[in-house]
């Protein structure tokens, strides 16, 4: 059996959505829900050279959404190529 390294997963769909708070979330889906909704991650930090930097206000934090709440999809990089 060949030893296989761990991928590091290196960037991540992401949407925008209401905070609630008068501004918008980056989230990326977590899990699908019955009917409409959705679980969702928030990211809230930056790419490094060496990875996602998380900020402690608000990422990892978990909710539930209905789909047609998730806006402006697209890719996010979780690793940044700048010095």
């Amino acid at each position: 059996m060949r030893n296989r390294a761990k991928q590091e997963r290196r960037n991540v769909e992401v949407y925008d959505t209401p905070s609630g708070m008068g501004g918008s979330f980056t989230v990326s889906i977590k899990r699908e829900l019955e009917g409409e909704s959705v679980e969702v991650r928030v990211w809230y930090g930056r790419a490094t050279a060496i990875g996602w930097e998380p900020w402690p206000d608000w990422d990892g934090y978990t909710f539930n959404v209905a789909r047609d709440q998730l806006k402006n999809r697209r890719v996010m990089a979780l690793y940044s190529n700048r010095t």
